[in-house]
């Protein structure tokens, strides 16, 4: 089966002046999935090519109910009540916990674009003609929901994004309405607002101390690439409690690391937010640590 790559967004700098038409979405704290059925074949993707679909049975249901046809490819986030925090305790392998999960802590599939309906590409056509396919093609259900949109200005932005502050919402992402989709590209025609000006990276482990604390650092990743360590940030306290969290969701990497790192374990990829005073040489100067993103 063919893999895809999401399309990214870009973090939002310097003064706001958008021109032409543009789109407003909430930004939700959960997991990228690409979503693809071939046939009667239903199957649910990570930004990293992880098939996961057994796993939410209840998001499968619910896409062979709710989508039409039998040959399509949609993008969306993964949520379940309380973030993506509560989101890392469906994942695993047990058939007996996944059956039971599904049902304490149930997933929503949240729907915003369609590459692919009916074996036709969709990809270069502008983001709103597949506005228009997606809600022709996906009813809502109980575990599908369509992320709502409207056309903003400039103006209207700032109102936007401290109400979807107040609603819970991460921040926002803004999207030229006239745009294609590019597949594995971080463009600027997606823009994201967050609420403070934090660098998105994700821990994938921590490195061993030289001392009595939990861990040295926390290793970073973004894009697929190491992306430095960050070591400042939190309390003695907090390093054990990071280090708990860890331990659950040990796990091996496909990044490579450079031979100075002393690596303490590696995980899955767990989202986080990290302050820097600059970007040198792809890694980020002087880190500060801020939260796992769910926080």
């Amino acid at each position: 089966m063919e893999m895809w790559e999401p399309m990214l967004s870009k973090l939002m700098e310097g003064d706001l002046n958008l021109s032409g038409v543009w789109i407003s979405e909430p930004k939700l704290d959960g997991e990228r999935i690409i979503a693809m059925r071939e046939g009667d074949n239903i199957t649910l993707w990570t930004r990293r090519h992880v098939e996961s679909s057994y796993k939410f049975p209840e998001i499968i249901m619910d896409l062979e109910k709710n989508v039409k046809g039998n040959n399509w490819i949609l993008d969306g986030e993964l949520t379940v009540p309380g973030g993506f925090r509560k989101l890392l305790r469906r994942n695993t392998e047990d058939k007996l916990k996944i059956s039971l999960l599904s049902r304490k802590i149930p997933a929503t599939l949240n729907l915003f674009d369609i590459l692919r309906f009916q074996g036709e590409d969709l990809t270069g056509k502008p983001l709103v003609q597949r506005k228009k396919v997606l809600l022709d093609a996906a009813n809502q259900g109980e575990h599908i929901r369509i992320i709502p949109f409207k056309i903003v200005t400039t103006e209207s932005v700032k109102e936007d994004f401290e109400k979807a502050l107040k609603e819970g919402y991460e921040g926002l992402i803004l999207k030229d309405a006239s745009s294609k989709y590019e597949a594995g590209k971080r463009s600027g025609n997606w823009l994201k607002l967050k609420r403070s000006e934090t660098i998105d990276v994700n821990v994938i482990g921590a490195t061993k101390s030289t001392g009595s604390i939990a861990f040295g650092a926390l290793i970073l990743e973004k894009d697929g690439q190491y992306f430095g360590k960050v070591g400042t940030g939190f309390s003695d306290n907090r390093r054990g409690e990071i280090l708990n969290l860890l331990e659950k969701n040990k796990a091996a990497i496909d990044v490579d690391l450079p031979d100075d790192v002393d690596v303490l374990l590696t995980t899955r990829p767990l989202p986080a937010e990290i302050k820097a005073n600059e970007i040198v040489k792809g890694k980020p100067r002087a880190p500060v640590w801020v939260r796992f993103r769910w926080a």
